[in-house]
């Protein structure tokens, strides 16, 4: 018989501060909770299995929509699987109290991991898993100081809500991890071979998700992945808006019609959210948002000079796939579905919309990394406020204006920036443009202003002559800053 060639080893990739965190709620000398959650598709699996691969695992997964029968059923067969031990799959528990209490019997010695996963799932989003567990917890699994619990979810809201803030797990050894999507310098190392164009094309349309850059990555460029994976019949981008909401928060209705209705506009406040779900301002809707920002999935953002608490907040999509799929996806998804784009894919995305999308996209992306653009500057030792810049006179006057970053700094500048995202270098076009946004600017005599533009692709030489903008950062300045600044 041909010997069997030993797997190959899969490259990790970054995570390692995550890495550290996980590991040290193994060093305790005492039994340890994990509770991991995030976004579906972040990576928390492979994060837990890379780093706890040297333990004892029992790994128990929930399934979506199954009731507490059907739950036990699996986590049994799973049970027996890890334990190699058929006769569990014929036993029958009454309670997850019992169930546990079995588990427990199987564990008190030795390096084990005991890990739920999709937790939300196997608790069917109530709170009697959770209590069992708890007393369980109590009175067996913490007298085994080498045993580590973890529970991880994709619905962040619960994990939160029902795990971590819960009275029955209050004041005993749990560690709390959020894992987020790749950072650019992460995504980067998974595209090791892109140009940075793609690599920022990527992160900019499907965000730091490691299987979603995987998926467009293993074609032969970003574009042909990304028009593959969406524009197919049953293509994987096609359907993965559903199963995402799905597994963060079951079936409510409410959470995909906020979503549905952002995705119709640029933002929206809260006011508009109340009238277009017909619902009465409270806490329901504030619950609802909150929620939707602990996923990722939108975002509140406001004038820098203000506070989360101003009447100016506005709402919108956070989530980068998301914003791609209610963009190029939603539109087409009947003729998706028909297989129309199934020979020529590329067909189905109209380069010029594409284009100016990420354009808007480079503009999100360079506010929320605003330290890395402080940095490459040279002020990030400054404090400073950062955001965008509208008032109510600017949205009574033009619609549409707004400063894409200001730097409001304690050493009595402003730093003003013009973002672009664009093959072509920017040329002096561009100064008419920046002087009309700097007139509707309250106050401009009281600091110094320093004119910066972010465009990826540089200036045009005549621009460079006019010596308008202080400051010029291209694309490549920004990857060359990542391995500068953490």
């Amino acid at each position: 018989m041909k010997e069997e060639s030993p797997k190959k080893k899969i490259r990790f990739i970054g995570r390692n501060d995550e890495i550290k965190y996980t590991l040290g709620a193994t060093r305790t000398g005492e039994a340890s909770i994990l509770v991991v959650y995030g976004r579906r598709r972040v990576g928390k699996t492979e994060l837990i299995e890379h780093v706890l691969h040297d333990r004892n695992l029992i790994k128990l997964e929930g399934v979506e929509d199954g009731n507490t029968q059907a739950q036990m059923t699996r986590v049994l067969y799973q049970l027996s699987k890890a334990m190699n031990d058929r006769d569990i799959t014929h036993m029958r528990f009454n309670t997850w109290l019992e169930l546990f209490d079995f588990i427990a019997s199987r564990i008190m010695v030795g390096k084990w991991t005991l890990y739920l996963e999709e937790v939300q799932w196997l608790a069917e989003y109530k709170n009697e898993l959770i209590s069992d567990l708890k007393y369980v917890w109590d009175n067996a699994f913490r007298h085994n100081p080498d045993l580590l619990l973890v529970l991880c979810g994709s619905s962040p809201s619960f994990m939160r809500n029902q795990v971590v803030h819960s009275k029955a797990l209050y004041n005993r050894s749990v560690y709390e991890l959020n894992l987020t999507e790749f950072s650019l310098e992460e995504a980067q190392e998974l595209l090791n071979k892109r140009s940075h164009r793609e690599v920022m094309d990527a992160y900019l349309t499907v965000g730091g998700i490691p299987e979603y850059l995987k998926r467009i990555g293993k074609h032969s460029s970003i574009l042909i992945g990304l028009c593959e994976e969406s524009f197919k019949k049953d293509s994987y981008f096609s359907n993965e808006k559903k199963r995402i909401f799905i597994s963060s928060f079951a079936t409510n209705v409410h959470y995909q019609e906020i979503v549905d209705c952002l995705s119709q506009v640029k933002f929206a406040t809260k006011n508009d959210l109340e009238k277009f779900l017909h619902i009465k301002s409270g806490g329901n809707l504030t619950e609802i948002l909150r929620d939707l920002e602990m996923c990722g999935f939108i975002e509140r953002y406001f004038p820098y000079q203000t506070d989360s608490k101003s009447s100016l907040v506005r709402y919108c999509i956070a989530d980068s796939y998301l914003r791609f799929y209610f963009k190029f996806i939603s539109p087409l998804s009947e003729r998706i579905q028909q297989g129309d784009y199934n020979n020529a894919p590329l067909h189905a995305l109209n380069k010029e919309s594409y284009q100016k999308w990420l354009g808007l996209s480079f503009e999100r992306f360079c506010r929320k990394h605003s330290r890395i653009i402080a940095s490459i500057i040279g002020f990030s030792a400054v404090r400073y406020k950062s955001g965008v810049f509208f008032n109510r006179t600017t949205i009574k006057e033009q619609a549409g204006y707004q400063i894409d970053l200001i730097f409001d700094r304690a050493d009595q500048v402003l730093t003003i920036c013009e973002i672009k995202y664009t093959y072509a270098k920017t040329g002096t076009e561009v100064i008419e443009e920046f002087e009309k946004k700097l007139s509707l600017l309250p106050d401009i005599g009281k600091k110094t202003i320093e004119k910066v533009l972010i465009s990826a692709s540089g200036a045009t030489d005549a621009l460079i002559n006019r010596s308008y903008f202080d400051r010029i950062i291209t694309l490549e300045d920004i990857f060359t800053a990542l391995h500068m600044w953490k």
